[in-house]
């Protein structure tokens, strides 16, 4: 198995713990695996009103480069979750205004701790996915989903040594 330089689920804590906007308005750390099981998180809802949701499943690939070395590309997935007064279209927008904020600022840091951070030096910051939750997806909750993608060099050395030949 190759070396991981980049420990996102770490990286992303450490972020919601530090993030002023995301302490003040009580986001709640949590892993979940995949997007699709977001419904776990969100029945914690009545105890928690806010979530920041690290996907903690990655879709991989590995990748031959341009310069010809090859590569273990990982998808990241966040979400930033918030309650909402049901049938409150106006409370709906204001707490989606939150996340959106929390987003912003959540990317101004990427971008500024990859500049001087040698461990974040293969995570794409040029382009960031990220989707709005539309009002029907979860009752009483709002928020969005973004992407980040990161490229490491993998080492594919075929290794005579690791094979019995029979």
């Amino acid at each position: 198995m190759g070396k991981f330089f980049f420990n996102a689920q770490e990286y992303f804590e450490r972020l919601c713990n530090e993030n002023k906007l995301a302490v003040a308005e009580g986001f709640h750390f949590a892993t979940c695996p995949g997007i699709e099981n977001l419904e776990g998180v969100i029945n914690e809802l009545r105890k928690v009103a806010n979530f920041f949701v690290f996907d903690d499943t990655t879709e991989g690939q590995n990748f031959r480069g341009s310069s010809g070395g090859y590569f273990r590309k990982r998808v990241f997935t966040v979400s930033l979750l918030r309650r909402y007064r049901i049938n409150d279209m106006e409370d709906r927008e204001k707490q989606l205004a939150v996340c959106r904020e929390l987003y912003t600022q959540i990317v101004s840091r990427l971008i500024k701790d990859k500049a001087g951070c040698d461990d974040l030096i293969y995570l794409k910051t040029d382009s960031i996915f990220y989707r709005e939750f539309n009002k029907y997806m979860f009752s009483g909750c709002t928020g969005l989903c973004f992407m980040l993608e990161c490229s490491e060099p993998e080492n594919l050395c075929y290794n005579e040594e690791q094979w019995q030949m029979k």
